[in-house]
């Protein structure tokens, strides 16, 4: 997801390609596409990391490895149940395959860290950083030991900002699983200047909002330009066959946004209301209007044959791909969607209710304290909690892009 993150370091890039591309000839449609996508590659490459990790902010020289971070990857958050999955991945996938390959897991409570240590099956262990986000001289420290910080600490809102001052200050690249909106609208306005300014990548939203989405839409995008030599005018998102369940942290982040004062709650409305919320002011908007492109009702949908009702994650996810359609110039009237489709069955038809009506009641609960209670005193999960293994490896979920180009060869529709 480097390409989403181009203006979130605060840089003001100018593209090879130019501006919104034009359909004037097939020919220098071609040719403007072959630019484009040598320039796309470009700069996936130069965000990919070195094999020999260099000191921030500097070109490579024989003084950088002295001033090279400890650690390749640092997880902050480890000890939580999204966090605990992280540390169990790196051990499986990279601890004892990658040569030489340094990590840590960090946290507030050493004892906790230490039984996430003890459960991890590498010969590779991480070592164990302490570090509380109420105390920014631990952060900062934390974070200047680490090539890459992988936040999965949340709510974001309340423990995630000195981690994303401290990385931008330092150089520091951050990536994290919020799906906090407004907060991550927050934090570039803060530090997208001084984490252009150190060289730091800042890349928020790496969970299932929004990678499926925002690589999906790109991987649409490009095989138009490749295969049919046309822009894609539009892409409709599907999420169906869906199964399994949400963690305790990611429903108790989402009861917090709306379980604040109604001042607060009206101060947001502006960022949540705005369709195009993540791109640079003054920059790009495409054909997106409220109408298109926010579905609030279910509905059937002709290319899909299924019903669909609207996802909470959408919110989230489709600001998430416009920010990129901007970056990338994916058309000038470019447009977005995303749903839920239920398929043929009672399970899908009342999963697609519940992920309906789901804000709905959170909202509620907001303003209802005996709401709140019950939700959280006997349905919900409690933060640290989640799925069982059993739930987890039986989990699934599929995800249809539906594109269509702005025209056709031969000038029929697309």
């Amino acid at each position: 997801r480097a390409h989403n993150c181009l203006h979130y370091r605060g840089e003001s890039t100018s593209f090879p390609w130019g501006g919104p591309l034009s359909l004037r000839t097939a020919a220098g449609f071609q040719r403007r596409e072959a630019r484009r996508m040598k320039a796309v590659k470009a700069v996936m490459r130069s965000f990919s990391p070195s094999p020999t990790k260099k000191k921030r902010g500097s070109t490579t020289s024989d003084t950088d490895m002295d001033l090279s971070p400890k650690y390749d990857l640092l997880i902050f958050g480890a000890s939580g149940f999204t966090g605990r999955l992280c540390a169990e991945y790196v051990a499986s996938r990279y601890a004892d395959k990658v040569a030489k390959f340094t990590w840590a897991v960090a946290g507030r409570s050493p004892r906790k860290l230490e039984e996430v240590v003890e459960g991890l099956g590498c010969k590779n262990l991480p070592e164990v950083v302490v570090a509380d986000s109420e105390n920014y001289a631990s952060v900062h420290a934390m974070c200047k030991s680490a090539f890459v910080v992988l936040n999965c600490a949340g709510p974001f809102e309340r423990f995630g900002t000195p981690v994303v001052e401290a990385c931008a200050a330092i150089g520091t690249n951050y990536c994290d699983i919020t799906g906090e909106l407004h907060w991550v609208k927050e934090m570039e306005s803060r530090y997208g200047k001084m984490a252009a300014k150190s060289g730091a990548l800042i890349i928020p939203m790496c969970g299932f909002d929004s990678v499926p989405s925002d690589i999906g839409t790109f991987m649409v995008v490009l095989h138009m330009a490749e295969a049919v030599q046309q822009e894609c005018a539009s892409v409709k998102a599907f999420h169906h066959d869906m199964r399994g369940m949400v963690s305790g942290g990611t429903l108790s982040t989402m009861m917090g946004v709306v379980n604040r004062p109604v001042g607060e709650l009206a101060a947001l409305a502006p960022v949540f209301s705005d369709l195009y919320a993540l791109n640079p002011a003054g920059g790009w908007r495409g054909g997106d209007s409220e109408l298109w492109s926010e579905s609030h009702v279910p509905w059937f949908d002709l290319d899909m044959m299924m019903v669909t009702t609207p996802m909470a994650l959408a919110a989230v996810n489709a600001r998430v791909v416009r920010r990129s359609a901007g970056a990338l110039s994916y058309g000038s009237q470019f447009r977005y969607s995303e749903v839920f489709a239920a398929e043929w069955s009672l399970v899908d038809l009342a999963m697609g209710v519940a992920l309906w009506l789901m804000p709905f009641v959170f909202l509620a609960a907001g303003f209802l304290p005996p709401l709140r209670w019950f939700l959280t005193k006997f349905v919900l999960p409690a933060p640290g909690q989640g799925p069982s293994k059993q739930v987890r490896e039986s989990g699934r979920f599929k995800l249809t892009l539906v594109g269509r180009t702005a025209g056709a060869p031969g000038g029929k529709g697309g």
